[in-house]
């Protein structure tokens, strides 16, 4: 019995091809399914071998052309599946291999909380053995993550932090003002928070803590004189309420407080806490995107989650580079700049634990 290989990019396309070829006297012996290896300018890609013959009631061998038989051996030359290649065991463990890797760089980041956009773009092509999942992962991760290292260096002149009521707005203004401080900065700050209890009393106690001005604004009129003030300082950092979906009035009078702070050399940071579910950081940033810029994103309290891998889904899924990490409530020491070594030590599952490293130092 005389044996026909066909190789295809599924079963079924190998099959139909099969019967265009042969006929229906064809008749399937096994089934093998792969990943070519790839090459430099190649990427792997998923095959389905068929192994055939012709069912002996066609009566006559020459069914079966020559050439069409020459034609199948070019593409793909596989004897009897008794007797596979040491090569074609190999290839057959390698795909088992890639589906173990699978499995593997969905359950990291089912561990992570990462989704949408995101998951799909890391887990395109992945055909990778388990062994190698998660550095493939943490590579992937970080080729899709933003960071916002200008800014960190050269923040525009006047920063404003936006974001929800008890994501850690204030506390962190409060880092970042220390930090461009300690760099040399001359640093002014500007509340427009006067609705919350306790708003101005908590901007004004770390202010004076770090010897920084502050000035509390409740129209346009009074961010006016609070820039002319500020008129030949470095850096100014904004300090906002928190929206509400209830409170049109409020919402109003910050737009109409952005509107003012646009015509300056103004950038829009959101502040989420790491915390939170994805769908609740998207639902804040739907809130402020359509009045205001946003260039930024700042991830704080990573010391009450177990991963960023939330955040990182969000970030990727807006298109806004992260900027600073926040990892306590101290002031100024608990604030980190977005880096490679930040990200990865904030994942559970890849080996880098940094919180475990630094408490050994």
């Amino acid at each position: 019995m005389q044996y026909i290989t066909i190789v295809a990019d599924s079963y079924e396309e190998a099959t139909r091809k099969a019967r265009e070829q042969y006929g229906d006297q064809i008749r399937i012996h096994s089934r093998r399914d792969f990943t070519t290896p790839g090459g430099l300018f190649t990427r792997k890609l998923k095959k389905c071998e068929i192994t055939c013959y012709i069912s002996s009631s066609s009566g006559d061998s020459s069914y079966v052309a020559q050439k069409d038989m020459n034609e199948f051996e070019k593409e793909a030359k596989t004897p009897d599946p008794k007797n596979l290649t040491r090569e074609e065991r190999l290839n057959t463990e390698v795909h088992r291999g890639t589906e173990d890797g699978l499995r593997e760089a969905e359950r990291l980041l089912d561990e992570n909380y990462i989704s949408g956009p995101l998951r799909i773009k890391l887990l395109e092509d992945f055909s990778y053995p388990e062994s190698e999942c998660a550095r493939e992962l943490s590579e992937r991760i970080l080729e899709n993550t933003r960071m916002d290292y200008e800014a960190q260096v050269h923040p525009s002149r006047v920063m404003v932090f936006l974001g929800p009521t008890g994501s850690g707005k204030t506390t962190t203004l409060a880092k970042v003002a220390w930090l461009y401080k300690n760099s040399g900065k001359k640093v002014g700050i500007i509340t427009l928070d006067s609705y919350r209890v306790g708003a101005y009393e908590q901007i004004s106690a770390f202010a004076e803590a770090l010897s920084i001005p502050v000035e509390m604004v409740k129209s346009e009129d009074q961010l006016i004189v609070a820039m002319d003030r500020f008129a030949y300082f470095d850096l100014i950092l904004v300090d906002t309420m928190g929206l509400s979906s209830r409170d049109l009035e409020l919402n109003l009078r910050l737009k109409g407080l952005g509107i003012q702070l646009m015509k300056m050399n103004t950038t829009f940071t959101l502040i989420v806490s790491a915390s939170m579910k994805e769908e609740d950081m998207m639902r804040h940033y739907e809130r402020y995107k359509d009045d205001f810029n946003i260039t930024s994103i700042i991830v704080t309290k990573l010391d009450e989650s177990i991963t960023i891998g939330n955040a990182l889904s969000f970030a990727y899924s807006v298109g806004k580079p992260i900027l600073f990490f926040t990892d306590g409530q101290k002031v100024p020491e608990d604030l980190e700049k977005a880096s490679t070594e930040v990200i990865l030590g904030n994942l559970r599952g890849f080996g880098l634990d940094m919180r475990a490293y630094r408490g050994q130092l």
